[in-house]
């Protein structure tokens, strides 16, 4: 069956290359490093969802975190790859999807994601939810950033904006919530100037997956 939220990413990639991508950065995800810095996302195997082209991952290596990335295309993994070995970084990446993950139950410390979860329509938001509770430890952490809904949503779709209530819906079965903040970055586009940082952990007894 043909799966119209992988196509469209697929799309994308095929039509621009992933330097030119407006998510793409030179510099970690805002909030990531303040999040670190105050200790606050464990050092442990880190799963970064949605890597692209492997910033993120490049920021937490540095830091001491033992990390694998995820992303549903290959173009982006190949630019991160290439970058990681002029860095002299030995980072595993997999192709796979975020709903679907291909890992063994309560394999990962903490898993971040920088923009994953908002691309998911309301209805399949929880297959996520599950896919990542099942291979977070009991305890591990979430780390969400995601856009927020008081910007506009375009036309065409996702990414979605969300109210922090929705966004915390999903995860409720599975996790419990630990934080959440806010940042603004006035010099993006206005439907893209603020995004959710959200803390959550994986509930102990949380229900069979």
């Amino acid at each position: 069956m043909r799966d119209e939220h992988v196509e469209r990413w697929l799309q994308r990639y095929r039509e621009t290359p992933p330097d030119q991508m407006p998510w793409h950065r030179e510099e970690p995800a805002e909030g990531l490093e303040e999040t670190v810095r105050r200790g606050l996302l464990p050092r442990g195997l880190t799963l970064d969802l949605g890597c692209g082209t492997g910033t993120d991952l490049m920021y937490l290596a540095r830091q001491g975190y033992q990390v694998v990335g995820v992303d549903i295309a290959l173009e982006p993994l190949r630019f991160a790859r290439e970058r990681f070995q002029r860095a002299g970084l030995d980072i595993p990446l997999v192709r796979a999807d975020a709903r679907l993950l291909p890992f063994r139950d309560a394999s990962f410390d903490l898993i971040c994601d920088s923009g994953c979860f908002h691309t998911f329509a309301p209805e399949i938001r929880p297959l996520y939810a599950r896919s990542v509770a099942r291979v977070l430890k009991p305890g591990g952490i979430l780390f969400l950033r995601e856009f927020h809904a008081d910007q506009p949503q375009p036309p065409e779709g996702g990414p979605y904006r969300l109210k922090l209530e929705e966004l915390l819906e999903v995860f409720t079965p599975h996790f419990r919530f630990l934080s959440a903040g806010e940042i603004f970055l006035p010099d993006l586009p206005p439907d893209r100037r603020r995004l959710h940082l959200v803390r959550l952990q994986r509930r102990q007894n949380a229900p069979a997956l």
